[in-house]
């Protein structure tokens, strides 16, 4: 009984720390995204530039995630975090696959889409090019900025008292939620994707980042807890998107999605019995 109480009472104290992460990180970033809704929709002069605003607000999670861990977990759990991010050493059958796993669905969600009659879409960037775009990825478009928070701190949190699947798929959602101010400032991708409409495409984004959230818990149970990992496959995924975009069409981004599902499938049926 005792076990139990402590068990639940430990529950209480993880979903607080959980509660005010997300509060602290939804807060911040929207407040700067609306000012860049302002600037780009409406033509506000403010204090900074709409890609300023859009660039902050993307560093909000990994700095809440830090300050939270420091807040919560005391000094030498925040320098595991920060530590962790820059932690090479992995198995390089892990380091291989981070890095291939979702340029891989792009290629094969690109031959489908060929074979099925479509034009090859004009690359995005010449091939020589793609560590350029690599390095400007990781630091200003998201993986740098996002993962200390999703994946350091929250997830690691949520591991702590759910499934590795179930962890996955909230965190996912709330991912996704996190994103939904890009979809109505002009000049974004997620508002480009908006022609498609609304709602089918924010259905879409959801499944999208729910499979990437499943595919990168995945890798950071195998590589101990590596966020390193963690940032490596979220830049190689949004790389992959960026050099072949064929998210563009709707059959092609139907397509990806359902190559992406696969590959999750088949990964968590590879390791699930390890780590599920």
């Amino acid at each position: 009984m005792r076990g139990e109480f402590m068990e639940s009472r430990n529950q209480v104290k993880i979903n607080r720390e959980l509660r005010v992460f997300f509060l602290v990180t939804f807060a911040f970033t929207w407040i700067l995204w609306i000012l860049a809704l302002l600037s780009a929709n409406l033509g506000m002069n403010l204090w900074l530039s709409q890609g300023s605003y859009i660039t902050l607000g993307i560093f909000v999670p990994s700095t809440a995630g830090i300050v939270c861990t420091y807040i919560f977990g005391g000094k030498a759990e925040a320098y595991g975090l920060i530590r962790s991010m820059t932690n090479i050493h992995m198995n390089i059958k892990w380091l291989l696959q981070v890095f291939l796993v979702l340029p891989g669905v792009s290629a094969v969600a690109t031959l489908v889409y060929v074979i099925l009659g479509n034009a090859l879409p004009e690359v995005e960037f010449p091939p020589w090019f793609i560590p350029i775009v690599f390095v400007y990825i990781l630091v200003l478009m998201g993986p740098l900025g996002e993962e200390a928070g999703w994946r350091g701190f929250a997830l690691k949190r949520l591991l702590m008292y759910q499934t590795p699947i179930k962890a996955s798929v909230i965190l996912g959602m709330i991912w996704s939620i996190w994103h939904l101010p890009l979809f109505f400032i002009v000049g974004t991708t997620q508002n480009l994707l908006t022609e498609f409409g609304l709602i089918p495409v924010l259905f879409g984004y959801s499944v999208y980042t729910i499979m990437i959230s499943i595919l990168i818990t995945v890798y950071y149970i195998k590589t101990d807890y590596n966020l390193f990992g963690a940032i490596i496959l979220h830049t190689m995924g949004n790389l992959s998107l960026g050099f072949l975009p064929i998210i563009f069409t709707r059959i092609g981004a139907i397509i990806l999605l359902v190559v992406l599902c696969i590959m999750a499938a088949s990964i968590v049926y590879k390791y699930g019995y390890q780590i599920l």
